[in-house]
This record gives C-alpha cells, sequence and structure tokens, in this order.
C-alpha cells in the first residue's frame, strides 16, 4: 500500500470513530529517538523516513510537521503521498494546534494515543485545543486497526554492563538516585526512558537499532528498587545479579496497574518531558507530584571517571577505523566503483574489527557532493551516488564500543577545492575550533556558546540550521539530554563529566554539504578567586582534511590548536597502525 491508500484506509476509521484529526507522532511508549519497527507509525504511514516528525490527518487534509534537518528529504520523500510538508520553525509555518484548529470546528474531536506524546507536550495540545472549543481524546490507537502485518515488539535479551565499564554498581546508583529523590522532596519516580532504565540498573541490550537498549521501566522508592521487562530478556545469571544488587523484577506490562496503586502517601517526581501522557495520567489523583527534570537522567549526562575512560580508548578505538576507512578511501576512490553506501559498509567493516565493537551508534550519512547539503540524508540502491575523485564528501558515523559511544563527521575534500569550497570548510573549521578552545565559569549554559561555533559564518552572512552539540551516552544513546549547545535557550547548565558534539556546518543546496563534529568533554580548567572554570577536552581522535583549508584565514591561535591536535592524533594512534598508514597519518597530521 502507498501512503494515499493508507491515509483513505485511516480516514474512514476516523470516520466511523467519529474522530475527525488524528495525530500520529514519531514516538514509542518511551519516548525514544530510534523506534523499534513495531512502533514506527509514523514512518510507515506517510513513508517520511527521517526520525522526526508529525503527522496530522482531517477527513480532506493532512500535514507532516518536521524541522530544518529534514526538509529537503521530506520533500522528495512525501511526492505524491497527499501529505504536506509544513517546515517547523519558518514564521509562516503554523503549529499543529493553530492548523487543526483553522481546519476544524468546534466541538469537533481529535485524537491521539497517549501512550506516543509527553505527557507535557499532550497537556499542552490538549488545553490549546479545547481551549477552541474542540475536544480530545487521548486514548485512540487507529494504526493498529489498518497496519496489516505489524512487526512484533522486539524479544532481545538484556545483558550486564561490567562494573568496568559503569564505574558504579546498581545499588550505589539507586542509592544517588534516592538521595536526589530526597532533595527534591520526593520519595519515588518513574523512569520511563529506555536509556535512563539502562542506565540505572546497568544492563544494555538490542531491542533498538544502534542504541543498546532493552525494552522495559523502572521504579525507585525509599525501599522499592522494581525493574519491569519481559521474564525472557533475563537470564537466571543476569537475574539473580539485579536481586543481589536490591532490585525487583515485575513483567514489562504490569507497569500500568503497578502505577495505579502507588501508595496515597507517595510523593513521585515526574518529569512530563519525559515519561507518556498515559503512564503520567495513571498516577492516582490523590499522589502528590513534584515536578522535575528525570533524576537519572540528570546523573547519567555526568560521565564518572571510569566512564570517562573507557570513551577515550574507544574514541582510539574509532580513530583507528577512521585512518583505515580515510587511507582506504583516498587510495581506492576513482579506481574502483565506491557509492555512497559502499562508504557506510567499509566503515561498518572496519570498525567491527575494533575491540568492544558492538554495532553503529547511527545509520551512517555518506552525502556525496549535493547530497552533503541533506543534513540527516540516508543513501537508498536508488539515489545512492557514485564517488568520483572530485568534489565534497560528508561522512558522519559512528559506533557503539562496550567502552563507549562514538559520532564523528570528517568532510573530505576528492580533488582540487574551488575558492567558496575552502572558504566554507575554513569557517566550518574556525567555528569548531573556537568552541573547541574556549574556558567558562560554572553555571553556564550551552546557549551561550553556541555563537562560538558561528560567529566567523555570520561574518560572511552564512548560518546552519540545526544545533552545535548533542549530549552523547556511555555505550548508550548516540543523542543524549538534557544539555545542548544551540542558539534557542536550553535551561541546563554544561557540567563537569558532561560529553557532548561540537559539530558546526554549512549545507549549500544542490551543491555540497560541509560539516566537522568531533566529542567533548567538561573537565576542570582553573580554580580562582572568580570561581571555578571548565574547559573542553577534545575526545575524537581523527585528522581533519586540511587540503581545503585557507589557512590565511585562520588566526595564530586557531592554527596552533590545529597543529596540537593533529600532533595528540598522530601520537595516540601510531602504536596502533601498521607502518603504511603510520606514515600516511603523519603527512595528514604534519603542521599546517
Amino acid at each position: 500500500m502507498k501512503a494515499n491508500e493508507k491515509i483513505s484506509k485511516l480516514r474512514n476509521l476516523m470516520k466511523s470513530k467519529s474522530i475527525d484529526a488524528y495525530i500520529i507522532p514519531s514516538s514509542d511508549p518511551h519516548l525514544s529517538e530510534y523506534l523499534p519497527e513495531h512502533w514506527q507509525s509514523r514512518a510507515w504511514l506517510s513513508e517520511f523516513s527521517g526520525s522526526a516528525g508529525t503527522v496530522v490527518v482531517t477527513k480532506t487534509k493532512a500535514g507532516l510537521w518536521t524541522d530544518s534537518r529534514y526538509f529537503l528529504q521530506a520533500e522528495q520523500e512525501l511526492k505524491g503521498s497527499g501529505i504536506d510538508l509544513c517546515k517547523m520553525g519558518l514564521p509562516e509555518t503554523p503549529s499543529i494546534e493553530e492548523w487543526i484548529v483553522a481546519n476544524l470546528k468546534p466541538e469537533q474531536t481529535v485524537g491521539f494515543d497517549g501512550r506516543l506524546l509527553t505527557h507535557a507536550a499532550a497537556k499542552r495540545t490538549i488545553n490549546q485545543l479545547q481551549s477552541a472549543g474542540i475536544s480530545v481524546q487521548t486514548d485512540v490507537d487507529l494504526v493498529s486497526e489498518i497496519w496489516e502485518k505489524r512487526p512484533k515488539l522486539p524479544t532481545g535479551k538484556a545483558f550486564e554492563h561490567e562494573l568496568r565499564y559503569s564505574g558504579k554498581t546498581t545499588a550505589e546508583k539507586i542509592e544517588q538516585i534516592r538521595e536526589n529523590l530526597a532533595k527534591q522532596g520526593a520519595t519515588a519516580c518513574i523512569i520511563s526512558a529506555l536509556d535512563e532504565v539502562a542506565w540505572t540498573f546497568n544492563i544494555r541490550g538490542n531491542d533498538v537499532a544502534y542504541n543498546p537498549v532493552v525494552l522495559s521501566y523502572g521504579f525507585i522508592s525509599a525501599d522499592e528498587a522494581i525493574l519491569f521487562i519481559d521474564p525472557a530478556k533475563i537470564d537466571e545469571n543476569l537475574a539473580q545479579q539485579l536481586e543481589e544488587q536490591g532490585v525487583n523484577l515485575f513483567i514489562y506490562d504490569e507497569i500500568d496497574e503497578f502505577i495505579k496503586k502507588i501508595p496515597k502517601d507517595s510523593i513521585v517526581a515526574v518529569d512530563e518531558n519525559r515519561i507518556n501522557h498515559r503512564l503520567a495520567s495513571l498516577i492516582p489523583k490523590k499522589v502528590k507530584q513534584v515536578s522535575t527534570i528525570s533524576i537519572p537522567t540528570m546523573l547519567k549526562t555526568k560521565k564518572n571517571e571510569v566512564e570517562l575512560e573507557n570513551i577515550r580508548n574507544a574514541m582510539t578505538n574509532d580513530g583507528v577505523a577512521m585512518v583505515e576507512f580515510l587511507y582506504w578511501l583516498e587510495k581506492n576512490v576513482g579506481k574502483e566503483k565506491i557509492s555512497e553506501l559502499t562508504i557506510a559498509d567499509k566503515l561498518l567493516e572496519f570498525r567491527s574489527k575494533q575491540p568492544g565493537f558492538v554495532s553503529e551508534s547511527f545509520n551512517t550519512i555518506a552525502g556525496y557532493r549535493d547530497h552533503g547539503a541533506i543534513v540527516h540524508y540516508s543513501a537508498s540502491k536508488e539515489s545512492a551516488y557514485e564517488i568520483k575523485p572530485e568534489g565534497f564528501l560528508l561522512v558522519d558515523s559512528g559506533g557503539q564500543f562496550k567502552q563507549g559511544t562514538t559520532d564523528i563527521t570528517r568532510t573530505i575534500h576528492l580533488s582540487k577545492p574551488s575558492e567558496e569550497e575552502s572558504i566554507d570548510f575554513t569557517l566550518v573549521l574556525k567555528g569548531m575550533i573556537q568552541l573547541s578552545k574556549v574556558k567558562f565559569p560554572m553555571g553556564t549554559r550551552g546557549t551561550q556558546l553556541d555563537v562560538l561555533a558561528r560567529a566567523a559564518m555570520w561574518g560572511h552572512g552564512i548560518n546552519y540550521g540545526h544545533g552545535t552539540g548533542h549530549g552523547v551516552g556511555a555505550f548508550l544513546n548516540v543523542h543524549e539530554g538534557p544539555q545542548a549547545i544551540r542558539p534557542n535557550e536550553v535551561p541546563i547548565v554544561l557540567e563537569l563529566g558532561m560529553v557532548q558534539s561540537n559539530e558546526p556546518g554549512i549545507y549549500r543546496a544542490g551543491k555540497y554539504g560541509i560539516r566537522i563534529e568531533n566529542l567533548i568533554a567538561c573537565v576542570p580548567f582553573t580554580e580562582s578567586e572568580f570561581g571555578s572554570f571548565i574547559q573542553f577536552e577534545t575526545l575524537t581522535i581523527c585528522p581533519i582534511d586540511t587540503k581545503p583549508i585557507k589557512v590565511d584565514m585562520l588566526t595564530a591561535a586557531e592554527r596552533s590548536w590545529l597543529n596540537s591536535y593533529h600532533e595528540m592524533v598522530y601520537n595516540r594512534l601510531e602504536s596502533k597502525l601498521s607502518n603504511e598508514l603510520k606514515v600516511w597519518l603523519k603527512e595528514k597530521t604534519k603542521k599546517i
């Protein structure tokens, strides 16, 4: 069935149930970014494959809301679907609620599956629609009725995330959560996000592509620690280890009934952005709630010394794989047939040989020429370009190692760069370096630093539409919160131990894209009479292409940073490389 046929079936079902508009977000009951196939409802219905987007269907219209990363991709994939692209962030684009109010009449009904929206988002939607006289039903699952041969929920096994990688036992983490609950004036919390559950209970799994998580929920109170999980996912050994750490095992599907019976004298800490609307609505009305950012999220984002040391080891292993890949590319482009898909396959081949490698951390983005301008481009057999010895190739990739999670972008010029290409590349590099070099006082937010990555390109009337930095997990999700480096206000301060990306870019539609990305960790800088200061440690170990750089555009300090970085890359990797690769890397990291 094509998208327009699926929408027609959905409309017939909506009519039979007196639903005038239906909202389908890109989510699952754990509010995950990457979803098991079972929960890829929006992608199945619309055939838009981007990771972020919401579809709304009325009796006569349909719209897809997505952000600037996916504008070009969505335009291509929505052709013939009958779904209009609504470009989020543009002043002329109405919000989903505004669009619904404009297309419905008072007393008509909107429906959605309350498991798939955050409690905060659902409440906003309900309030805005009800204020316009539109009624809302939050327990409507229409997709299940029209999705034939829907994939089943994954059944992968959970496994232990060993102490040598985690740095803290499960019992220690539970105690940390309890201490923080007490500070918030709460006695319990529901843990809903899969990476939070995995971190808390030191478990990992393979239920979701790229993210080593397992379908599960958690509940922590002053006297209970409960893991809700399918018993078939836990072997006897792991079950015993969890029980020794003070964890009780409940069946995954028992979470709803458990929440309904939370004792009335409990005080539950609720992060309305990290629990779905249905679960939050099941908390008994007489139970007091405290609004807070999820405690496991805040704890896991600050990596301990054991985690940081493991992440550094993962970066070294990843760097070896990247050097092998870059060498292979240089030696073979133009001599054998290489496509954007070949790039992804080769990267996986090289990473797979490294110690501790488990999987890719996301679907490799290999964008050649104008495909590089599609920020989250995903090559297919139909779309994949052949790579030739000319122009820019943007490669954004990463790996999941037991030691840590990697995410790296390198843009390589395969011939002689034009003046425009060199200027753009150097502007991106200047932004990446300026953010890498900054020192800042404790209490600083990522929003306050974002301008450093953009200032050089702003001076040329250039900007990019995505954030500059996202948090990264420790053998967990490649995208994690709550911190971010981006223009819009994120009220989370950067703290010691936080790991995030540094990835400015320039994208010229129809021509090329340029992005340079390293991961950076918050580490101590200095103490003075003015307080404590933080600096960034660059974690990623891989040479940056120097061919497109206009050296006279770099300041002396920027050249010094790049030369020092390249010296560090060589010193960290040379003992792990063959003589041939060592010679090649020495040339690629020579001073400019």
